[in-house]
């Protein structure tokens, strides 16, 4: 199991998605019911974590263990960025411009 970095975490939509798709590369069709089933959770709940982006790390790694011939430590990551950057001022681009045309 990897270290928690801060601010990072798995992205549960895109790790289904790859997960299909690998396996459909493969030649194996593996639907979302199916998954949930390997995981030993309910249709509801999977599609909880699939609509709120949202899924405990056990979940993430049972996944990679389940289906390791078709992800093996496949991580797909969202990192969330909490400094707030200053927008560039476009303004005096713009008052330069109408002191010339004066």
């Amino acid at each position: 199991m990897r270290a928690k970095k801060e601010n990072v975490r798995e992205v549960f939509p895109a790790t289904i998605d790859r997960l299909i798709e690998r396996a459909q590369d493969a030649g194996t069709t593996l639907t979302e019911t199916a998954i949930a089933a390997e995981l030993g959770i309910s249709m509801e709940t999977f599609k909880i974590y699939y609509q709120k982006d949202k899924a405990p790390s056990e979940i993430f790694d049972l996944m990679r263990k389940k289906f390791k011939q078709f992800i093996g430590t496949l991580y797909i990551e969202r990192v969330v960025l909490t400094d707030e950057f200053d927008e560039p001022d476009s303004d005096d681009e713009d008052q330069e411009g109408e002191e010339e045309g004066s």
